[in-house]
């Protein structure tokens, strides 16, 4: 059931049908390792975790698609802090799709959720210094470095900087 529609793109819950895409695009060697957790993640593990997703612990996560593709990529929006407006949103495409534009527009549709629905002042991430490609679609989106998380992540056999970025609702594009 699709609960937010922009420019094209909608939004809705993971539900049982998306766990075997979600799986596969979790355990690509190409998401994880951007990811801070590199384990694998078996079905039974997927199972539990659609299951937990019911229990409103703070994080939320929304399958994205459109008419061309049935599942696109994961988005993740955690840490919300609604006394500050504040919430820390992450996203996943699947890597055929990948250089597309659609990490460009799932981002424009998350900030528009996330100030014009859920009500932030303050939408934030965390990238790995090694994803460049990351880094420069947040900088075009508008995020800007707050600051550097030294060596928080182990990858590859040596540590690397985690960069905290964000936007404010007043800098929109």
């Amino acid at each position: 059931m699709t609960f937010f529609v922009h420019d094209g793109l909608s939004f809705r819950l993971p539900s049982m049908e998306d766990l075997p895409a979600i799986a596969e695009l979790r355990n690509d060697p190409s998401t994880w390792c951007q990811l801070t957790d590199p384990l694998p993640v078996t079905p039974r593990d997927q199972k539990a975790w659609l299951e937990s997703l019911s229990l409103r612990n703070g994080r939320f996560y929304a399958a994205a698609f459109s008419g061309q593709h049935p599942f696109i990529g994961l988005v993740r929006m955690d840490e919300r802090d609604s006394q500050n407006r504040s919430i820390r949103v992450g996203l996943d495409v699947v890597p055929k799709l990948r250089g597309l534009g659609y990490g460009t527009s799932i981002y424009q549709a998350v900030l528009a959720y996330a100030f014009d629905q859920l009500n932030c002042h303050r939408v934030w991430l965390q990238v790995l210094q090694t994803n460049k490609r990351g880094a420069r679609l947040y900088e075009k989106l508008g995020f800007k470095t707050e600051g550097i998380l030294r060596e928080a992540v182990f990858r590859d056999g040596r540590y690397v900087d985690y960069t905290v970025m964000s936007i404010l609702e007043g800098e929109r594009p």
